[in-house]
């Protein structure tokens, strides 16, 4: 049956054969074949729009059973430049932390806006990085106007994010000035993806699941 769980356990045999790749929209396609390949009946649609001016990188259904899941992804880089399997790769520093962190978070509210409206029975967000600083915490310890939006191991997400009260106005852009609201609650929790030769070499990915969609509504 098609749930968060199914998607997320087809990313160990995606790494075996894709430890790597360029660009946010490689995975994407990447991933969308893998779970055709492994589930040929299934239904996998790319960049659907269930709402004006929103988007979801992948819907995967089945048709059987009439069960359906919400897909984000996010692919956050650090330098790190490399052969695999005779291709070149060559990623780029991403940085803004801060910025990309709310987008991720913003990723999480979309799919529980998409499972509220029954767009689709489940869904799950999936941040993959090799910029380590996303799943460490802080070592200075000090609070920071981007807190609401780290994403380091152990924490636990809910309730509203909002960007501290010292942060300057290029930093949310036009873009992402509001709070964002999460009815459910997560913990974030990173996982091995692969590791390449090199500095920057190591991938780890977070998988943020919404299950429950009647309690999220209740809320």
């Amino acid at each position: 049956m098609v749930n968060p769980a199914a998607i997320i356990s087809l990313l160990p045999s995606l790494a075996r054969t894709r430890p790597v790749f360029h660009s946010e929209a490689d995975f994407q396609l990447a991933l969308a074949w893998e779970v055709q390949r492994g589930h040929p009946n299934w239904r996998v649609r790319l960049e659907t729009r269930p709402y004006p001016g929103v988007h979801l990188d992948l819907l995967v259904a089945d048709p059987t059973s009439g069960m359906s899941v919400a897909v984000e992804l996010k692919y956050l880089t650090d330098l790190w430049a490399g052969t695999v399997a005779g291709e070149s790769f060559a990623l780029k520093r991403q940085a803004a932390q801060d910025v990309l962190g709310y987008d991720c978070v913003k990723d999480i509210a979309r799919i529980e806006r998409v499972v509220t409206d029954g767009i689709a029975s489940s869904g799950v967000t999936i941040v993959l990085t090799n910029e380590r600083t996303y799943w460490r915490a802080p070592g200075h310890g000090k609070p920071t106007n981007a807190d609401a939006f780290r994403l380091h191991e152990g924490l636990v997400m809910s309730g509203s994010r909002a960007w501290g009260p010292q942060t300057g106005a290029g930093t949310m852009g036009t873009s992402r000035k509001l709070p964002i609201r999460l009815a459910g609650s997560y913990a974030l929790l990173w996982q091995p993806y692969s590791t390449l030769p090199g500095p920057r070499g190591d991938f780890k990915y977070l998988a943020v699941v919404v299950d429950e969609p009647a309690e999220i509504a209740d809320q």
